[in-house]
């Protein structure tokens, strides 16, 4: 089934659900929207218990039997519960997603426009499940686009669904370890993370370390680095080196990234990111000859905030880039999400 149909079909079941209920002639239309995405990610959360218990029933350990009743009465007492959230949790980034443990459904609609490219309307679904009972530390995932680090695109080979498990391994000397199996269309692949948290002074330094290998790419591993300093309550100054190595790609991808984070109340924050990539070996179309030095400078101002529900957040990104591949020429940038949440997000 194609990405497009999928979507479809979500959509119409959304709809169906929206429309089921005929008697909400007491009720207002903001009772009623929220009435309806209650219950549907409650059935996202029921549905993910029932995946968790039928899978247990094949590996399930008695001795984790108080440990699982603990973790789900702690997932239903925070259901829909308002908490202070940190500003990778906010802002739903790929470093808050690697590392979070939530269940939930997320429906993004989004559109591309750049004044150097043709514009691009995209949609995305992610699916996130915890098995708690199954095994502390497992969760089957479902993504359909992975998006790169630091301009948001999305290579050829990374449009098809990604479908797997990953397992969150016990902290060894605080070293975090995560391992997933999956496949993206029939490419399977095996991939690891590991990261660590040091505390120098005020700030936060975690390098992250990736591997991964797929059947049809080989072998690939990347390093990222965040040097984060909290500036005030609700602010964050951030620093992000990153290095990627491909089998089969000539030389190393390499950029540098500062940031900065601002959430102004639980409903909206505002981003400034400033990056530049390059790679040791970077040829384009019409020249032969390969480049060493940067090849993309880009400016970023990202605002996003939560709209009428907490459920239901937008998110614009203006910028500007300057790539080799356009003799660097400025290269006009706007970016536009619209998210869903169904679940415990």
């Amino acid at each position: 089934m194609s990405l497009r149909m999928i979507a479809v079909l979500l959509c119409l079941f959304l709809i169906s659900q929206a429309v089921a209920d005929t008697n909400t002639t007491t009720q207002t239309f903001e009772e009623y929207i929220d009435e309806k995405q209650k219950k549907i990610s409650e059935k996202v959360v029921d549905w993910s218990y029932n995946i968790d218990n039928g899978l247990s029933r094949w590996i399930y350990n008695a001795d984790d039997e108080a440990y699982c009743e603990e973790q789900e009465k702690i997932l239903n007492e925070r259901f829909f519960e308002d908490s202070d959230i940190s500003v990778d949790d906010f802002f739903k980034n790929e470093k808050f997603i690697e590392e979070t443990e939530k269940r939930f459904v997320r429906v993004r609609f989004g559109a591309d426009f750049q004044s150097k490219e043709s514009t691009d309307f995209n949609y995305k679904i992610r699916v996130q499940i915890p098995l708690s009972k199954t095994k502390k530390n497992i969760k089957l995932f479902f993504d359909n686009v992975e998006r790169d680090y630091f301009t948001g695109d999305a290579s050829d080979e990374e449009k098809t669904p990604d479908v797997g498990l990953s397992y969150f391994s016990p902290d060894y000397y605080k070293l975090k370890s995560k391992y997933s199996i999956g496949t993206s269309g029939l490419n399977g692949y095996l991939r690891a993370r590991y990261s660590r948290a040091y505390l120098s002074g005020k700030w936060k330094i975690e390098p992250t370390q990736q591997f991964k290998y797929s059947i049809d790419d080989g072998w690939q591993e990347e390093t990222n680095v965040y040097f984060d300093r909290a500036l005030e309550e609700s602010s964050l100054f951030r620093t992000t080196l990153h290095r990627k190595t491909r089998a089969h790609v000539d030389g190393m991808d390499y950029s540098l990234g500062f940031s900065y984070f601002f959430i102004q109340s639980k409903k909206s924050g505002l981003s400034l990111s400033q990056s530049f990539w390059g790679n040791t070996k970077y040829r384009t179309l019409d020249k032969p000859e390969s480049y060493s030095g940067i090849s993309n400078y880009s400016t970023t101002v990202g605002w996003r905030q939560s709209i009428w529900r907490k459920w239901f957040a937008y998110e614009i990104q203006p910028g500007i880039s300057f790539h080799r591949q356009y003799d660097y020429e400025p290269n006009y940038i706007l970016k536009f999400y619209v998210d869903f949440y169904f679940g415990n997000i």
